[in-house]
């Protein structure tokens, strides 16, 4: 327990440089946010126009900057390395959990199955810890259960990330809507 405390506060100073870093991303524009601005426009687009595809697309950014491929997700827990994209802030950390939850929901890749299969239980606590973050217990709750009782065998945590698809989507678009002024 004192080893999770720990690992999660080098996650929170690791949050704190990435939201030095994507500030950097969006260029001169003083009023450009990251989950907003448009740059073939060069302006924000609206909150009414931020849609899962738009939020979606930009944490497909951010997961390539923590983790160079989605099975660099499983092998190495993203919420411990000394990853530059994160920093002492936790704005990122839910929205990292739900787009690893979403793409492992979207991935027909058995490779990467198997990696899931195969995690450190400590990359599943992290996850868990992440969404909490947000609130999002039962959601935690329910992954690291179906991980514990996998058996070797991924069906049943593929049924239930399918089954949740819309539910993470719609959380990652109400998570960045609720703190968009954090971005």
């Amino acid at each position: 327990l004192k080893v999770a405390f720990v690992a999660f506060g080098i996650v929170l100073i690791l949050l704190g440089c990435s939201l030095v870093f994507l500030a950097a991303l969006v260029g001169d524009n003083e009023n450009a946010n990251f989950f907003l601005y448009d740059s073939k426009r060069n302006v924000n687009v609206s909150l009414e126009e931020l849609d899962f595809a738009r939020v979606n697309k930009k944490m497909t950014y951010v997961m390539t900057k923590l983790a160079g491929s989605a099975s660099e997700v499983w092998t190495g827990n993203v919420f411990e390395e000394d990853n530059e994209v994160f920093g002492g802030e936790t704005t990122f950390v839910p929205l990292v959990a739900y787009k690893i939850l979403y793409d492992l929901g979207d991935r027909a890749n058995e490779s990467i199955w198997n990696l899931y299969l195969e995690a450190d239980p400590a990359i599943i606590d992290s996850i868990v810890a992440a969404l909490e973050l947000n609130g999002d217990d039962d959601l935690g709750k329910a992954f690291k259960f179906l991980y514990e009782n996998a058996a070797g065998s991924y069906e049943r945590t593929e049924k239930f990330l399918a089954d949740n698809k819309k539910y993470i989507q719609n959380k990652m678009v109400k998570y960045v809507k609720t703190n968009i002024e954090k971005f």
